[in-house]
């Protein structure tokens, strides 16, 4: 029988900094920083934008 396989380890922590999701976060919120005065003057939000862009296409 084969000997059992040791206990997987936690990996370590990665700064939050360094992590993808960290970089997704605040470019979404570059981007909404720099959208929401021409949004607002139009009365749309951003999710109202992309919804027209989509059915503009």
């Amino acid at each position: 029988m084969p000997a059992a396989a040791p206990p997987a380890t936690l990996p370590s922590v990665i700064p939050l900094s360094d992590q993808i999701c960290f970089a997704l976060y605040t470019a979404n919120l570059a981007m909404n920083r720099f959208y929401k005065p021409m949004l607002d003057a139009l009365g749309l939000t951003y999710p109202q934008y992309l919804a027209l862009n989509a059915l503009w296409a």
